[in-house]
């Protein structure tokens, strides 16, 4: 049974829909990702910098 020219571009749309809504979600789950992972690296720095740190004299540096 052969699909008329309205079936063929549902068909066609469909696909690209389907494609579109699966790369956003790739690309949201990515960013995500790559956020927590920077939000981890602050929060180490955050916690390393935390203390009390001796003063050695006057050094310069240029």
């Amino acid at each position: 049974m052969p699909l008329s020219d309205l079936a063929k571009i549902a068909i066609g749309w469909s696909i690209v829909t389907f494609a579109g809504i699966y790369a956003f979600v790739v690309s949201k789950d990515s960013i995500i990702r790559n956020r927590y992972e920077s939000m981890q690296v602050r929060q180490r720095m955050k916690k390393a910098n935390i203390g009390d740190y001796e003063k050695v004299g006057n050094r310069r540096f240029n």
